[in-house]
């Protein structure tokens, strides 16, 4: 079964994917994570990613096919894709490889997403994002790695995603709303609740 999460930086598509590890067996595709990791490399192709991440930009559907063909094609079971695919491009691009069963999507304001991204601090060796406002140390409590803030997590960087998701993700959205695979989840609610909805959707999901 493929599933593909999709909302608003800060919706908390990060957080769901380490708190459903937990939970449930399945493959991540994360392709922020996978381009970050790419980008810790200091390869060429790193820092050409690294330079179109900090100015707010979506990455191109071929470095994004380069990155992912790999790892998609060793996987089988519960996938679960984690910002991919952004817009019609990538939804094509992704449709030749794998048919998309189930469509999460987190939905949450705006102004409730600048506030989270603004005050989070991400580990750099699990991902696990924390608020400036409850950590207790420099360390991740997950895996005591270094809490950090991301070079894109800026007001300019996250007001031009917010235009890129309304002008071309959000389009996708609708796409799938229609073809019945979508099931909205409010994202301002705790973590917790957000697991235990995804939890029901995706088993109920998986028994049919």
């Amino acid at each position: 079964m493929n599933i593909v999460l999709f909302g608003i930086q800060g919706s908390g598509k990060g957080t769901l994917v380490l708190d459903l590890e937990k939970h449930i067996k399945f493959s991540l595709i994360s392709m922020g994570q996978l381009l970050r990791d790419e980008v810790a490399t200091g390869s060429e192709l790193g820092n050409y990613i690294k330079s179109i991440i900090e100015n707010g930009n979506l990455v191109d559907i071929n470095t994004i096919l380069k990155v992912i063909g790999n790892k998609l094609s060793n996987n089988n079971g519960i996938v679960i894709f984690d910002g991919f695919p952004r817009n019609k491009e990538q939804a094509e691009a992704l449709e030749k490889i794998a048919k998309i069963d189930l469509v999460l999507h987190l939905n949450l304001s705006k102004e409730q997403a600048v506030q989270r991204i603004l005050n989070r601090l991400t580990c750099e060796k699990c991902g696990n994002i924390t608020s400036k406002l409850d950590a207790k140390s420099e360390n991740c409590l997950r895996c005591g790695g270094k809490l950090k803030v991301r070079t894109d997590d800026t007001l300019e960087a996250l007001n031009k995603r917010f235009e890129l998701y309304e002008s071309e993700t959000y389009p996708l959205l609708e796409k799938y709303r229609a073809q019945g695979v979508v099931v909205d989840i409010d994202a301002s609610k705790t973590p917790s609740e957000v697991l235990n909805i995804a939890l029901k959707v995706i088993k109920n999901e998986h028994k049919n």
